[in-house]
């Protein structure tokens, strides 16, 4: 189904950081996040009230009024669809193996993930990324942290200056001491939020450091302090939810980081697999 007008001019139009955080919250859950009040659709995009208005107007609506009025007509204009109706008249019956539906959720998780992306957001994180001065900190939690361990696995072999931080026993704290405007950190962090996280991120912004969070779609407290955010729906029938949708967002994040800097990370694998054939065809030392 093709993207409803209104939707397409949110995502193309925002540009700063803020607006950002406005359109990903209302492309997150449109329509229905459209129809809230301004301060609530400020809140949930952690912004004032001001900043939402602006933005709306750059889109071309002088009061928030008129916006929720063309946002009820896009869905209108999507539930007189033809199509719609045809679809809507054979809904596909739910298969009753736990094992299909999971896959056929995830599946849909990913389409609903690549329909809701803001390409901006995506962007602004990988800048951040490819800088060749920035050192790159990556923290998750409890059940995340194994993601920011793969992101930085796979992202030290592409760049230099990439350093993992396990959560524990609080010294992740030790890595804000030396930390300021050269740092970019990034924090995944999903339902239950962690406290822990959350004191991290303020030490992060105080610091001067950039900070990136990927969360689900309900949004870490996090977000308030990130200067860019990915989103990611999490339904699962796992009682710890899904994360197959930030899976195959660090899978892009790794090809984007390929591509951009083609060349020093083409150079820099040949020289770990150099490193690595030298460990290979070492001759073993007798005792």
């Amino acid at each position: 189904m093709a993207a409803p007008p209104l939707f397409d001019r949110i995502r193309s139009e925002a540009r700063s950081t803020a607006e950002r955080k406005v359109a990903s919250v209302l492309l997150e859950g449109y329509p229905t996040r459209a129809l809230a009040t301004v301060e609530v659709l400020a809140k949930q995009a952690s912004v004032s009230a001001p900043t939402v208005l602006r933005f709306l107007t750059k889109i071309g609506f002088s009061r928030f009024a008129d916006f929720q009025a063309a946002a009820i007509a896009d869905v209108e204009r999507q539930l007189g669809s033809p199509l719609n109706n045809i679809r809507s008249e054979a809904p596909a019956e739910a298969p009753h193996h736990i094992y299909q539906r999971t896959l056929l959720m995830q599946a849909e998780a990913l389409h609903l993930a690549a329909a809701q992306a803001m390409p901006a957001e995506f962007d602004a994180i990988v800048d951040l990324l490819v800088s060749p001065r920035a050192t790159i900190k990556l923290l998750g939690g409890r059940y995340s942290q194994n993601l920011a361990q793969r992101l930085a696995t796979q992202l030290g072999q592409l760049r230099p200056g990439v350093v993992f931080t396990p959560l524990t026993l609080g010294f992740a704290y030790d890595t804000l001491v030396d930390a300021g405007p050269q740092d970019v950190f990034v924090i995944f962090d999903y339902r239950r939020y962690q406290s822990e996280l959350l004191t991290f991120a303020r030490g992060v912004r105080q610091s001067g450091a950039r900070l990136c969070l990927f969360t689900d779609t309900w949004r870490s407290p996090i977000a308030e302090h990130a200067d860019a955010v990915l989103t990611s729906p999490d339904a699962s029938t796992s009682p710890f939810g899904s994360r197959v949708v930030v899976t195959a967002q660090i899978e892009a994040i790794v090809a984007a980081i390929s591509l951009r800097c083609r060349d020093s990370s083409r150079d820099r694998l040949a020289r770990i697999e150099e490193l690595r054939n030298l460990g290979a065809t070492e001759p073993s030392k007798e005792s």
